[in-house]
């Protein structure tokens, strides 16, 4: 079992050497979990020095203004607890990694326990630092941590970690000695604050204390104040669960049916562990994120051919030369009855709803993609056709959802001598039709030089790849927050680099479509894959899924 250590302060004798600062961290604001959702969580480990003024450290960003000021200049969390929570939440263990929950600055020794209000730590030559409040713990954490109640956790257990106002400016980096300097209430640290705020909730005697203590943080102060004076006890529902309908939780499932499709494709049927009942349907392009690997570590998305959020099946090709894990994995080493964590049903390929009709074009198990969104569109009486190109009819996969399309479906078989007439459907395609793409990068290529040919509106084309050729030369990345260059091999992905590196960066179908792992190119040149980006979008930023650079470029995210 992980044990925390804690620093004996013998208040008599200061200034005190009480721990060294292990990393000093900032961040940038930006997309992370969901789309909609802003957040500067994701902090970097700084290599050099860095100016600390009352509002923090210079280049750290607050997406939530009241996550900011200066009573919040500067946040710290204890080391310590990342083996615990690793211990505590084995099937999560590797996002418990140091700099995790946001954190500005991380120690080896100090603690909610060992830390008090009003306490003032010097750090370097002239950094003055105050103690101010206990961090109150959001649905972020949720997000992060890919729990439902990880916020609630963290305050339960007193693992939040606690703010400090800034009383001198000066510099700070990695190595610094921390010493306190003044401890004016040593009845109150920071575990005992939270006492009273989140468990004896009605203690009258701390209430007083506390309401008027000055060198607590005006918020928590505040709230204190409130409950005395006014007898309002805030809620605390929002702040740990707020978000909750964006949340990407993981939730176990486990496999009751197995089937050989084709000599390369298996279908896959999931149950829900524990059903829930709020069911979701499966939305036209769907796909879902599952967790591979011995440990879990190897997330891929597939399209979910049917079923609902409680039922899950899922069409899956292994090929051998192109298997970067994940098929590889579900075919050879899942069996029915295992279990398995997914993420939520999410659709980054939906029908365009302002289409006069749809063309849907398959090649391959990029039929997976059209199942759920044939089937919607036939039963909303809507026009529309698919064209599923296959190399013969032993490579048919899970027939029984293509029957139903009658008039809909051209099943074109190559070994007929069969072919997709890219002209001929664009050719002859009604004003207002949307066409819809999944398949190999050849299939992609064919219609976007027919459609230039044709003059077909670009706008009006969708693609979406089931695989990805991600190996390459290999070539450098400078973090351009850090200084740090990270080096990436032919068969590595950037994205992989960076999580290797304990940077976390966002992700959804890697390969290439849905543009979540963005990040920014501040310097040199990049081999653009994928679709998840506009023409626009490429002079500045790549998909670290996919996309590799040339040489040695320099990121931002």
């Amino acid at each position: 079992m992980a044990i925390q250590a804690e620093t004996r302060i013998d208040s008599n004798r200061l200034p005190q050497h009480v721990d060294t600062l292990l990393q000093v961290r900032t961040g940038k604001i930006k997309p992370v979990f969901t789309i909609s959702e802003r957040s500067a969580i994701f902090k970097t480990a700084l290599t050099a020095p860095v100016k600390v003024g009352t509002l923090g450290c210079d280049g750290d960003e607050q997406a939530f203004k009241a996550h900011g000021g200066p009573d919040k200049a500067l946040m710290q969390y204890a080391s310590q607890h990342y083996a615990l929570w690793k211990e505590e939440i084995p099937q999560n263990a590797h996002l418990f990694t140091l700099g995790g929950f946001g954190e500005n600055l991380l120690a080896s020794n100090m603690s909610e326990t060992t830390v008090c209000i009003g306490d003032i730590y010097r750090l370097g030559n002239e950094l003055l630092i105050q103690v101010s409040e206990p961090r109150a713990p959001c649905y972020k954490l949720n997000h992060r941590f890919e729990l439902k109640d990880m916020s609630l956790r963290s305050q339960s257990l007193n693992r939040t970690g606690w703010y400090y106002r800034v009383l001198s400016e000066g510099m700070l980096e990695a190595g610094d000695e921390i010493f306190l300097v003044e401890r004016k209430y040593p009845q109150w640290t920071i575990a005992n604050v939270q006492k009273f705020l989140y468990k004896d909730t009605r203690n009258e005697e701390a209430m007083k204390e506390l309401s008027y203590l000055p060198e607590l943080g005006s918020e928590t102060r505040t709230l204190f104040l409130n409950r005395l004076t006014k007898n309002l006890f805030k809620d605390d529902s929002g702040r740990l669960r707020g978000g909750e309908g964006e949340a990407l939780p993981w939730t176990p499932y486990k496999l009751v049916e197995k089937r050989r499709e084709t000599p390369r494709i298996s279908s896959f049927i999931f149950k829900a562990t524990i059903p829930s009942e709020l069911v979701t349907d499966v939305k036209p392009g769907s796909h879902i994120r599952v967790k591979l690997g011995k440990d879990g570590k190897l997330v891929r998305a597939y399209s979910v051919v049917g079923g609902d959020s409680n039922r899950i099946e899922l069409g899956v090709a292994f090929d051998k030369e192109l298997s970067r894990g994940g098929s590889r994995y579900l075919h050879e080493n899942v069996n029915i009855g295992d279990e398995l964590q997914f993420g939520v049903i999410k659709s980054d390929f939906p029908l365009q709803q302002s289409a006069d009709a749809h063309i849907l074009i398959a090649g391959g198990i990029g039929i997976t993609a059209f199942f759920a969104t044939a089937k919607h569109l036939q039963e909303k009486g809507m026009d529309f056709h698919l064209y599923y190109a296959i190399r013969s009819l032993e490579d048919l996969a899970l027939s029984r959802y293509l029957d139903p399309l009658s008039e809909h479906l051209t099943i074109l078989d190559g070994s007929k001598g069969q072919r997709l007439d890219i002209p001929k459907i664009l050719g002859k395609a009604k004003t207002g039709t949307h066409v819809y793409a999944c398949g190999p990068d050849r299939l992609m290529s064919a219609i976007t030089s027919t459609a230039e040919a044709l003059s077909f509106p670009s706008s009006n084309i969708h693609f979406e790849a089931f695989t990805a050729s991600t190996s390459g030369d290999p070539f450098e990345a400078e973090l351009q927050s850090s200084g740090k260059v990270l080096e990436v091999k032919e068969e590595q992905t950037l994205l992989d680099v960076l999580r290797e590196a304990g940077l976390e960066i966002g992700s959804s179908c890697e390969v290439g479509n849905c543009g979540t792992c963005k990040v920014t190119v501040c310097k040199g040149n990049v081999d653009h894959r994928g679709t998840g980006l506009m023409e626009s979008e490429k002079a500045d930023s790549m998909l670290s899924c996919v996309s590799r650079g040339i040489g040695r470029i320099t990121i931002d995210f």
